[in-house]
């Protein structure tokens, strides 16, 4: 670490003990155990300040998160297992929040054309004015944490995430 760099206080303790537990077994990695956790910290506090938004709007990131697959394809339906799939979320827990999302009119359901036992959803009027709303504020309250870094930085960091994610998948 630079010495410019701080720690924030939120993690100076969790620090402290991944250095003590380090030193009980050396042949842990100081920094790679830094670095797990503070990806760990980081995507809990994104999640923390991504929740706060959305409960401003009676929403979830699971609940979003198949808004924005709808809105990504405005023109395009989609079926609950395709979400569940997507999402990395179970099918039950995606039919509950479907029904939830349809209740609030953000959904719609409508038997598939091609196959009457198939489910289709599609992103209301309602739902995509909704997401045109959110937006914004996720990009004011939570995508700008990431302006602290200057644009060559981000870059580079992109770079090295996708790297090691890439790595960690083989």
């Amino acid at each position: 670490m630079n010495q410019k760099d701080t720690i924030p206080a939120s993690f100076r303790a969790v620090e402290d003990k991944i250095n003590l537990v380090c030193r009980r077994i050396p042949e842990n990695s100081v920094q790679n155990v830094v670095l797990i956790h503070l990806v760990k910290h980081l995507q809990a506090a994104l999640h923390s300040r991504m929740s706060d938004v959305l409960r401003e709007h009676e929403l979830n990131p699971v609940s979003f998160t198949a808004l924005m697959m709808l809105f990504s394809k405005p023109n395009e339906a989609l079926n609950p297992s395709e979400l569940a799939e997507a999402s990395g979320e179970s099918r039950a827990n995606v039919t509950r929040i479907c029904d939830e999302l349809v209740a609030k009119g953000l959904l719609e359901r409508a038997p598939n054309p091609d196959d009457r036992r198939r489910v289709d959803l599609r992103l209301a009027a309602a739902g995509d004015d909704e997401v045109m709303k959110l937006l914004p504020v996720l990009r004011q309250r939570v995508h700008n944490v990431f302006n602290v870094l200057e644009q060559d930085e981000k870059d580079q960091l992109e770079r090295l995430l996708k790297r090691v994610l890439t790595e960690s998948a083989n």
